[in-house]
């Protein structure tokens, strides 16, 4: 059955106080449209033979290594931001001549946020009939510590060691309500975090109740590498991290749910999944991943 929500994002947060929106239409033909996108690429280092850790404190910082045929591209940024949003409306039809032509009604939401591989993507389209949606997302960043790197080579050994130090923490959390009723909505989210992802599509639904909650934070990354002379050998990708989603909906068309947990191997997969569904139901999901790979291979 339906899910009522009315104001459910607004009383779940007492420190919030989401206000109504100025475009609510008795006729309503509007292209809602949100684009976060972060240029992460003030500060780059190209680094070959020689590995250089970032030293400089910087708002917006990038790094980059190329061991062999392995590379890794790394940025963020120190920033914090909030998102409330609120819009009621009736998506309708319009007349855009003085002899009556017709533009159809159309409603549109994109979102891209992307905080050191930490992130969301959102694209939503919808036809002709009622919405009502409440959204709210925190995303903060820290930046500012240097990368540091250590590089150990026995002796007598054909093999050198890396290990590159991260210190970049991301918070992000969103909380999400829905309800569309009328000819048309698809709507697609794409929740990630390191490699570790969830994906929830809702397409070609006439009628869409959802209320969707996701919380993801990355505390530190370490890279250890293994390499001759030649080619990168063997490579561990362990940072400390969560990503907790967990959705309510109700709907009628198509949908669309799968996720993946990688492991610290960048190449296997400890998890993956894939459900769809079609016609009408009701769908109540949760799902939890972490790692805590404190204990990253030290070199000495």
């Amino acid at each position: 059955m339906p899910i009522s929500f009315e104001g459910w994002l607004a009383k779940s947060g007492g420190h919030r106080n989401i206000k109504l929106c100025p475009f609510i239409f008795n006729v309503l033909s509007t292209l809602c449209s949100l684009k976060l996108l972060f240029v992460l690429l003030i500060f780059y280092i190209l680094i070959s033979s020689s590995f250089i850790p970032l030293s400089t404190p910087v708002h917006a910082v990038s790094w980059y290594a190329r061991v062999g045929n392995l590379q890794i591209d790394r940025n963020s940024e120190t920033v914090n931001f909030t998102i409330e949003e609120y819009c009621h409306g009736n998506i309708t039809g319009i007349n855009t001549t003085p002899r009556g032509m017709m533009v159809d009604g159309i409603h549109s939401r994109y979102v891209n946020i992307d905080l050191n591989s930490v992130g969301v993507k959102q694209r939503r389209s919808a036809l002709k009939g009622d919405i009502k949606t409440e959204e709210y997302t925190n995303a903060s960043a820290e930046a500012e510590e240097p990368i540091t790197r250590n590089i150990l080579k026995l002796s007598g050994s054909p093999y050198y060691q890396f290990n590159f130090t991260e210190l970049w923490p991301v918070h992000l959390q969103s909380e999400r309500a829905l309800v569309y009723s009328g000819t048309m909505i698809n709507d697609l989210e794409l929740s990630k975090n390191n490699q570790d992802w969830v994906a929830m599509s809702f397409r070609r639904s006439p009628q869409l109740y959802s209320i969707r909650s996701c919380r993801m934070d990355l505390e530190r990354l370490n890279i250890s590498l293994l390499a001759d002379d030649d080619d990168a050998l063997q490579v561990e990708f362990l940072p400390v991290k969560s990503l907790n989603y967990s959705i309510q909906a109700f709907s009628s068309g198509r949908t669309g749910l799968s996720y993946a947990q990688r492991a610290s191997d960048m190449s296997s997969i400890i998890s993956q999944g894939e459900e769809l569904f079609y016609g009408n139901y009701s769908l109540a999901a949760a799902l939890n991943m972490s790692a805590s790979n404190k204990n990253a291979a030290s070199v000495t």
